[in-house]
Order: C-alpha cells, then sequence, then structure tokens
C-alpha cells in the first residue's frame, strides 16, 4: 500500500477553503453515506430510477449521464460510495490541494475545484452510461493543476507491506503515474471506477494551469512547467547548433586566446602547465556532456572544474543551463555560485533581469542571504517586463523586508 502524505514545498497561507472542502465532503458523506448505499442496491435490482428517488431523495444528486440535471454536476461531487472512496479522495485533495489554493488565492480555487468537478463529470457523462459520484474529477483537475505549478516539489509517500517505511518522489512522476494509470485502466474497460472523468479532470487542470500562466493572469516561478519547457527548448537549440558544428566555449576560448597564453604570431607557445590541461579536459567533457543535454553530468564535472580553478566560467548559455540544472537538483548553494558567475562574465545577457530574480528567490528562501536576495530582487522588479515576475520579485522583497 502507497500513501502520499505531504510535499515538501512550504505553503504561505492557511489554506482554509480547502480544509472547508475536505469537512463538507466528510459532512456530506456522514449524513448520505447509508442513503446511497441502498440506492445502488435497489438499482442494481432494476427498480427505476423515479421509484427510486421519490423514496430516496439523494438519488437526485448523482450524476446519472442518461436522466441528468445540471444540478448534479456539482452535487455529485460532494457524494461518495464508501469510507475507501472518501479517504482516498480526502487524501489526494489535501496534498495537492493546499499547494494550489497558497498559489492561486481562496476564491479562484474554489471556481477552478467546482469547475474541475464539472468538467469531469461531462467527460464521463459523454462516454459512458454509467451514474457517478465522488470528488475523483475535482481532485484529478487539482492535480492536473499542481503538475503545471509544482512539477518538481517532492512528494513523501508512506509504504506499508511487511514493514512501514517511507520515500520521496517528485510530483511530475507521481501524477503522471496515475494519469498512465488511469488511461490503461480506462481502454481496458476495467469496471467500476469513472477513470474518463479522472482523465477529464487531469485534462481540465493541465490546461487551466498552463493557460494561467502563460496569459500572465498567474505569476511565474522559477520551477513551473512554462519555465522548464523554455529551458528544454533552449537546450534543444542549442543542441542543435552544436550539431551543426557551432561550439561557442571554442570560440569563447579562442576571443580569449592572447589573455591565456595562446601563440602570438612569430612568438613559441607557452608551456601548458598540468593544471592548464586538466582544465581544457574537464572544459571539453562538459561541452560534450552539455551539446548531448546530459545536463546532470555537465552539472556534476563543472564542480569538479570549480574544485580546480574556482573562477571558470562556460559559454553563456552552457553556463545558464548548468546554474539551472544545479537549482533543479536543490544544490542551492553551487547553483547560486553559478549564476553568480554567470551574471559576473555575461553582464550584458538580455535576460540578465530574469536571472537575478532566480538567484535572488535562492538567497531568499533556500540560502538564508537577504541582504544579497534584497540587492538582486530590486535590481529585476526594475527591469523585468513580465507582470508576473514582477510582482513575484516585489512580494519576495516584501516577504523578507526589502
Amino acid at each position: 500500500m502507497f500513501i502520499p502524505i505531504r510535499t515538501d514545498r512550504a505553503i504561505r497561507t492557511t489554506p482554509w477553503l480547502n480544509y472547508a472542502l475536505i469537512a463538507a465532503n466528510v459532512l456530506v458523506f456522514l449524513l448520505t453515506d447509508s442513503e446511497v448505499s441502498v440506492v445502488f442496491n435497489l438499482m442494481a435490482r432494476g427498480i427505476p430510477l423515479d421509484v427510486i428517488a421519490e423514496a430516496h431523495p439523494v438519488a437526485n444528486y448523482i450524476l446519472f449521464p442518461e436522466q441528468t440535471q445540471l444540478h448534479q454536476y456539482v452535487t455529485y461531487q460532494f457524494l461518495h460510495a464508501g469510507w475507501q472512496h472518501l479517504l482516498g479522495n480526502m487524501l489526494f485533495l489535501y496534498v495537492f490541494g493546499n499547494n494550489v489554493e497558497d498559489r492561486l488565492g481562496k476564491v479562484a480555487y474554489l471556481a477552478f475545484y467546482l469547475s474541475g468537478g464539472v468538467l469531469a463529470g461531462l467527460g464521463h457523462a459523454i462516454v459512458e452510461p454509467n451514474p457517478v459520484l465522488g470528488a475523483s474529477g475535482a481532485v484529478a483537475a487539482v492535480s492536473g493543476a499542481s503538475l503545471v505549478l509544482f512539477p518538481m516539489i517532492n512528494v513523501t509517500i508512506v509504504y506499508w507491506f511487511f514493514f512501514i517505511g517511507a520515500f520521496e518522489v517528485s510530483n511530475m512522476l507521481l501524477i503522471l503515474f496515475q494519469i498512465a494509470q488511469d488511461a490503461v485502466m480506462f481502454v481496458g474497460h476495467f469496471g467500476g471506477v469513472a477513470y474518463l472523468a479522472h482523465l477529464s479532470g487531469y485534462a481540465f487542470g493541465f490546461a487551466t494551469g498552463m493557460l494561467l500562466l502563460k496569459s500572465g493572469l498567474l505569476a511565474r516561478e522559477p520551477y513551473d512547467m512554462m519555465t522548464l519547457l523554455e529551458h528544454r527548448r533552449r537546450r534543444a537549440q542549442f543542441a542543435s547548433l552544436t550539431r551543426k558544428g557551432y561550439q561557442p566555449w571554442y570560440q569563447q576560448e579562442r576571443a580569449a586566446g592572447k589573455a591565456r597564453g595562446r601563440r602570438k604570431a612569430g612568438a613559441e607557445a607557452k608551456p601548458v602547465s598540468p593544471e592548464q590541461e586538466k582544465v581544457m579536459s574537464v572544459r571539453a567533457k562538459i561541452a560534450e556532456a552539455a551539446g548531448n543535454q546530459d545536463l546532470a553530468t555537465a552539472a556534476r564535472l563543472y564542480g569538479e572544474l570549480l574544485t580546480i580553478d574556482a573562477t571558470q566560467v562556460m559559454g553563456q548559455q552552457q553556463q545558464l543551463d548548468i546554474a539551472n540544472q544545479l537549482m533543479t537538483e536543490q544544490a542551492y548553494e553551487k547553483a547560486a555560485g553559478a549564476y553568480e558567475l554567470f551574471l559576473e562574465r555575461y553582464a550584458g545577457y538580455a535576460d540578465r533581469a530574469q536571472v537575478q530574480l532566480i538567484l535572488g528567490l535562492a538567497c531568499a528562501r533556500y540560502l538564508d542571504r537577504p541582504g544579497r536576495a534584497r540587492e538582486l530582487l530590486a535590481a529585476a522588479a526594475e527591469r523585468l517586463h513580465d507582470d508576473g515576475q514582477r510582482a513575484l520579485a516585489k512580494q519576495v522583497l516584501t516577504e523578507i523586508g526589502g
């Protein structure tokens, strides 16, 4: 048995609305559980729905695709068929919903949650004739939004077989596994669960999250899905240029040739020290790894390079990709060092303010360097063009007393 219990993302406000939704689901279950069981038992015996509804009004609030009423698209979300059904949904709502409410705000989160349940119900009703109830569709929408907003956070999973233990898994991996599992179950026609409602909920949550980020209605963060996709696009462009023979690291070395002891016209070459040979060897390995988009290896090798010479800086895009990779690995101290060297070397970088924003966030939230964070975030806030990013910089400045 695997049970998710929490994420490692710190929330800034108490998610009272998510708690209220959980409480509402539990309360409705306590009031309706026995009646819901009776309704399904009577349906299994072939008794007409209108006859059942007269004696058991709760039937009017379950979503019946073939005799649907508009209010059922909301009410079905708060009904559950047993304790196991309820507890599974509420556990996932607690784990993922707290973070999503923290990002969206209470009013927007409520509208999103209910809309997700409605769209999940529609997805089910269009294809499936069977009645459906439960918060699964709305919870799937919350999970889909969590995938977009927090792909890199970690979820703690408790497992219980012959003994009890715990491990962490990335949010992206866990939710993608859930989606794949529901897709397989739906295609395999495994009955008893509204898999299409789940899949519709995931799609709604993912699409809504991406739309909010793309439109700027929701402030961007350094590790949301849009940022990861942008980094991937840049790496792909760099790899494409590399395959065509473009070697920015080599061109940079040539430009600095005189300063590094390269041969001048008519002069003898200066001998290369063992340390310089090692530096050039490691830089070549880093360039090769980056060209192959193996940024984990490139970041590890860059750490080795800095132990040889702490002033070494790679080509512009490589240095930025390595710093981003270190941040993704949560190696915040090393990432901050890589970003600092980037800012020092590439003072004219067009998106310098974005780098200052990321480094400022790292200094404020992970490295306890409020002075440096204030300096970076103040500079970024003045130059950022994206309203969401500028708002984020100002928000963190306020948090640290800037």
